[in-house]
Protein backbone atom coordinates (compact mmCIF):
# COMPACT_ATOMS: atom_id res chain seq x y z
CA UNK A 1 0.00 0.00 0.00
CA UNK A 2 1.13 3.24 -0.97
CA UNK A 3 1.41 5.74 2.38
CA UNK A 4 0.52 9.47 1.97
CA UNK A 5 1.79 11.64 4.75
CA UNK A 6 -1.07 13.75 6.34
CA UNK A 7 -1.29 15.93 9.00
CA UNK A 8 1.05 16.64 11.69
CA UNK A 9 -0.07 14.87 15.09
CA UNK A 10 2.69 14.97 17.33
CA UNK A 11 6.65 16.36 17.93
CA UNK A 12 9.40 14.74 19.94
CA UNK A 13 12.76 15.72 21.01
CA UNK A 14 14.41 13.77 17.92
CA UNK A 15 11.11 12.86 15.56
CA UNK A 16 7.88 14.44 14.32
CA UNK A 17 5.01 11.92 13.95
CA UNK A 18 2.37 12.57 11.00
CA UNK A 19 -0.95 10.68 10.31
CA UNK A 20 -1.19 8.59 7.09
CA UNK A 21 -4.66 7.51 5.03
CA UNK A 22 -4.12 4.14 7.04
CA UNK A 23 -5.58 4.25 10.83
CA UNK A 24 -2.74 1.78 11.48
CA UNK A 25 0.37 3.19 10.52
CA UNK A 26 2.05 6.81 11.28
CA UNK A 27 5.22 8.37 9.89
CA UNK A 28 8.56 9.31 11.67
CA UNK A 29 10.57 12.16 10.39
CA UNK A 30 13.80 12.31 11.96
CA UNK A 31 14.99 15.33 12.91
CA UNK A 32 18.13 17.42 12.36
CA UNK A 33 18.27 18.74 15.81
CA UNK A 34 17.49 16.93 18.88
CA UNK A 35 17.66 17.28 23.06
CA UNK A 36 20.10 15.02 24.75
CA UNK A 37 20.59 14.21 28.32
CA UNK A 38 16.74 15.07 29.41
CA UNK A 39 17.12 18.07 27.29
CA UNK A 40 20.29 19.52 28.67
CA UNK A 41 22.53 19.06 25.47
CA UNK A 42 21.23 19.49 21.87
CA UNK A 43 22.91 17.76 19.00
CA UNK A 44 22.80 19.42 15.41
CA UNK A 45 23.91 18.74 11.83
CA UNK A 46 22.95 18.90 8.77
CA UNK A 47 21.93 15.29 7.71
CA UNK A 48 21.41 14.17 11.29
CA UNK A 49 17.94 13.15 10.55
CA UNK A 50 18.55 11.01 7.41
CA UNK A 51 21.98 9.11 8.86
CA UNK A 52 19.13 8.18 12.04
CA UNK A 53 16.37 7.08 9.97
CA UNK A 54 18.62 4.80 8.26
CA UNK A 55 20.54 3.77 10.90
CA UNK A 56 17.09 3.29 12.89
CA UNK A 57 15.98 1.13 9.30
CA UNK A 58 19.15 -1.46 9.31
CA UNK A 59 18.79 -2.22 12.81
CA UNK A 60 14.75 -2.93 12.64
CA UNK A 61 15.40 -4.80 10.22
CA UNK A 62 17.87 -7.03 11.81
CA UNK A 63 15.95 -7.23 14.70
CA UNK A 64 13.12 -8.60 12.72
CA UNK A 65 15.33 -11.14 11.22
CA UNK A 66 16.13 -12.54 14.40
CA UNK A 67 12.76 -12.78 15.46
CA UNK A 68 12.20 -9.43 17.59
CA UNK A 69 8.97 -8.22 16.75
CA UNK A 70 9.15 -3.89 16.35
CA UNK A 71 6.75 -1.58 15.26
CA UNK A 72 9.24 -0.33 11.76
CA UNK A 73 7.45 -1.29 8.22
CA UNK A 74 9.36 0.47 5.61
CA UNK A 75 11.68 3.58 4.78
CA UNK A 76 9.34 6.26 3.53
CA UNK A 77 12.07 8.61 2.45
CA UNK A 78 15.46 10.07 3.04
CA UNK A 79 14.62 10.90 6.96
CA UNK A 80 11.30 9.44 7.44
CA UNK A 81 9.98 5.51 7.61
CA UNK A 82 6.56 4.21 8.27
CA UNK A 83 5.90 2.46 11.37
CA UNK A 84 2.73 0.61 13.02
CA UNK A 85 0.61 2.62 15.30
CA UNK A 86 1.52 1.86 18.68
CA UNK A 87 0.16 2.29 22.25
CA UNK A 88 3.80 3.30 24.05
CA UNK A 89 4.60 2.52 27.80
CA UNK A 90 6.17 5.23 29.42
CA UNK A 91 8.82 3.12 30.48
CA UNK A 92 12.54 3.38 29.03
CA UNK A 93 14.76 -0.06 29.76
CA UNK A 94 18.32 0.74 29.64
CA UNK A 95 20.74 -1.89 28.87
CA UNK A 96 24.56 -1.35 30.20
CA UNK A 97 27.51 -3.68 29.29
CA UNK A 98 30.12 -1.30 30.08
CA UNK A 99 30.08 1.90 32.68
CA UNK A 100 29.15 4.85 31.35
CA UNK A 101 26.94 8.26 31.75
CA UNK A 102 25.09 8.21 34.73
CA UNK A 103 25.21 5.18 36.13
CA UNK A 104 29.39 5.65 36.90
CA UNK A 105 28.14 9.33 39.17
CA UNK A 106 25.36 7.25 40.85
CA UNK A 107 27.31 3.87 41.59
CA UNK A 108 30.57 5.40 41.84
CA UNK A 109 31.84 2.99 38.48
CA UNK A 110 34.82 3.42 36.73
CA UNK A 111 33.93 4.55 33.13
CA UNK A 112 34.45 2.66 30.15
CA UNK A 113 34.79 -0.33 32.67
CA UNK A 114 33.64 -3.69 31.02
CA UNK A 115 30.43 -4.80 33.39
CA UNK A 116 30.81 -8.49 34.78
CA UNK A 117 26.84 -8.84 33.44
CA UNK A 118 24.57 -6.63 31.15
CA UNK A 119 22.56 -4.16 33.24
CA UNK A 120 18.96 -3.56 33.06
CA UNK A 121 17.70 -0.28 34.31
CA UNK A 122 13.84 1.48 34.07
CA UNK A 123 13.50 4.54 33.59
CA UNK A 124 9.69 6.66 34.24
CA UNK A 125 9.54 8.30 30.72
CA UNK A 126 8.70 11.69 31.95
CA UNK A 127 10.48 14.93 30.92
CA UNK A 128 9.74 17.09 33.60
CA UNK A 129 10.90 14.69 35.90
CA UNK A 130 14.08 13.86 34.16
CA UNK A 131 13.12 10.44 33.50
CA UNK A 132 13.95 9.24 37.21
CA UNK A 133 15.30 5.92 37.23
CA UNK A 134 12.41 3.26 39.01
CA UNK A 135 11.76 -0.23 39.15
CA UNK A 136 9.43 -2.97 38.72
CA UNK A 137 7.33 -2.24 41.54
CA UNK A 138 6.96 1.28 40.83
CA UNK A 139 5.80 0.32 37.46
CA UNK A 140 3.29 -2.02 39.13
CA UNK A 141 2.18 0.29 41.28
CA UNK A 142 1.94 3.44 39.08
CA UNK A 143 0.41 1.10 36.37
CA UNK A 144 2.81 1.93 33.91
CA UNK A 145 3.35 -2.09 32.64
CA UNK A 146 1.87 -5.68 34.10
CA UNK A 147 4.11 -7.89 35.88
CA UNK A 148 3.89 -9.57 32.70
CA UNK A 149 4.46 -7.09 30.12
CA UNK A 150 7.83 -6.34 32.31
CA UNK A 151 8.77 -10.25 32.38
CA UNK A 152 8.64 -10.12 28.40
CA UNK A 153 10.60 -6.67 28.23
CA UNK A 154 13.45 -8.33 30.18
CA UNK A 155 12.92 -11.19 27.76
CA UNK A 156 13.22 -8.94 24.90
CA UNK A 157 15.77 -6.55 25.54
CA UNK A 158 18.12 -9.44 26.72
CA UNK A 159 17.74 -10.83 23.07
CA UNK A 160 17.98 -7.81 21.48
CA UNK A 161 21.83 -7.07 23.13
CA UNK A 162 22.78 -10.42 22.10
CA UNK A 163 21.37 -9.40 18.52
CA UNK A 164 23.00 -6.12 18.67
CA UNK A 165 26.11 -7.35 20.28
CA UNK A 166 26.73 -10.01 18.16
CA UNK A 167 26.50 -7.62 14.77
CA UNK A 168 28.52 -5.14 16.09
CA UNK A 169 31.45 -6.99 17.07
CA UNK A 170 31.42 -7.91 13.08
CA UNK A 171 32.02 -4.32 12.17
CA UNK A 172 34.61 -3.65 14.95
CA UNK A 173 31.95 -1.86 17.04
CA UNK A 174 31.14 -1.80 21.02
CA UNK A 175 27.65 -1.70 22.35
CA UNK A 176 28.56 -0.21 25.59
CA UNK A 177 24.85 0.87 26.49
CA UNK A 178 21.23 1.48 24.67
CA UNK A 179 17.72 2.38 25.47
CA UNK A 180 14.98 0.55 24.03
CA UNK A 181 10.87 1.70 24.12
CA UNK A 182 8.15 -0.52 23.77
CA UNK A 183 4.58 -0.12 22.62
CA UNK A 184 1.51 -2.29 22.57
CA UNK A 185 -0.31 -3.46 19.09
CA UNK A 186 -3.02 -5.31 19.65
CA UNK A 187 -2.28 -6.31 23.10
CA UNK A 188 1.13 -7.76 21.99
CA UNK A 189 4.69 -5.82 22.85
CA UNK A 190 6.81 -4.96 20.08
CA UNK A 191 9.95 -2.94 19.85
CA UNK A 192 9.18 0.84 19.31
CA UNK A 193 10.49 4.28 19.00
CA UNK A 194 14.33 4.53 17.87
CA UNK A 195 17.67 2.74 17.84
CA UNK A 196 20.58 5.02 16.83
CA UNK A 197 23.90 6.94 18.03
CA UNK A 198 21.22 9.26 19.60
CA UNK A 199 19.69 6.38 21.59
CA UNK A 200 22.94 4.02 22.59
CA UNK A 201 26.36 4.04 23.39
CA UNK A 202 28.80 2.61 20.08
CA UNK A 203 32.16 2.50 20.46
CA UNK A 204 35.40 1.73 18.92
CA UNK A 205 36.17 -2.02 19.66
CA UNK A 206 39.72 -1.09 19.37
CA UNK A 207 40.16 2.33 21.58
CA UNK A 208 36.34 2.22 23.46
CA UNK A 209 36.17 5.33 22.36
CA UNK A 210 33.22 7.13 20.31
CA UNK A 211 33.95 6.82 16.48
CA UNK A 212 34.56 9.82 13.99
CA UNK A 213 37.09 12.13 14.33
CA UNK A 214 36.22 13.17 18.00
CA UNK A 215 35.40 16.62 17.09
CA UNK A 216 32.21 16.37 14.87
CA UNK A 217 29.48 14.59 15.88
CA UNK A 218 28.25 14.08 12.56
CA UNK A 219 31.57 11.67 11.85
CA UNK A 220 30.16 9.66 14.63
CA UNK A 221 26.82 8.92 12.73
CA UNK A 222 28.50 8.69 8.95
CA UNK A 223 30.72 5.98 10.56
CA UNK A 224 28.27 3.83 12.31
CA UNK A 225 26.31 4.01 8.95
CA UNK A 226 28.87 3.43 6.41
CA UNK A 227 30.09 0.34 8.51
CA UNK A 228 26.35 -0.83 8.94
CA UNK A 229 24.82 -0.16 5.68
CA UNK A 230 27.98 -2.37 3.93
CA UNK A 231 27.65 -5.04 6.25
CA UNK A 232 24.01 -5.56 6.27
CA UNK A 233 22.07 -3.17 3.82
Amino acid sequence: MQHEKLQLIAEGKTKLVWETQNPKHIIVEFKDDAMAFHGKRKIFFENKGKLSNQINAILMRLLEENGVQTHFVCVFSDKESVVKRAEMIPVEVVVRNYAAGSICARLGLESHKKLKAPVLEFCYKNDELGDPVINEYHAYAMELCTQEEMANMVYIVSRINKVLCDAMKKIGIVVADFKVEFGRINGRLVVADEITPTTARLWDAKTLDKLGDGVNVSTEYEQIYQKLSKAFK
